[in-house]
C-alpha cells in the first residue's frame, strides 16, 4: 500500500489545501481534500500528512509506505531533521502519534511523482474560493 499527501498555500500564509490518498496497484482506492483556511505551506503539508495516516488508521492499514514532496516534513517527522519552530514540533508530534503502532516507511518524492495528490490539495482551495467568489 502507498500513500500520497499534499498541503498547498496561495499566499504564505495563504489559503490553503491539505490533499491525501491511498493506492493499491496503482489504482487509487481512498482519496480526500481538505480545505484548512489560512495556513503556512509548511503547515498544510503537516495537515496533508496527518490526514493521510488518520484515513490509513480508518481503514486498519497496519504497513504502508507514505510518499510526499515536501522534504522539510519527511526529514523531520522521520527525525533526520530538527523541527526549530514549536507549531511545527506540535504538528510532527501528532503525525508520529497516529503512526505509532504502524509500520510506515517515509519517502520524498519530487513533486512530477505526487501529481494526485497535489491536485486534490489545490482542488480544496478552488472549491472554497468559488463558493466564496474568492479570486
Amino acid at each position: 500500500m502507498i500513500g500520497y499527501f499534499d498541503g498547498a498555500s496561495r499566499g504564505n500564509p495563504g489559503l490553503a489545501g491539505a490533499g491525501a490518498c491511498l493506492m493499491d496497484g496503482g489504482k487509487v482506492i481512498w482519496k480526500r481534500s481538505k480545505y484548512l483556511g489560512v495556513k503556512t505551506n509548511n503547515e498544510a503539508e503537516y495537515d496533508a500528512l496527518i490526514c493521510l495516516v488518520e484515513g490509513t488508521r480508518e481503514r486498519g492499514i497496519a504497513e504502508i509506505e507514505i510518499r510526499g514532496d515536501s522534504r522539510l516534513v519527511v526529514s523531520q517527522v522521520s527525525g533526520k531533521w530538527k523541527i526549530n519552530f514549536p507549531h511545527l514540533r506540535k504538528l510532527a508530534s501528532r503525525a508520529r502519534e497516529l503512526m505509532d503502532g504502524m509500520d510506515v516507511r517515509l519517502v520524498w518524492v519530487p513533486r512530477e511523482e505526487n501529481t494526485i495528490a497535489d491536485a486534490l490539495s489545490n482542488e480544496a482551495i478552488d472549491e472554497r474560493e468559488s463558493r466564496s467568489g474568492i479570486e
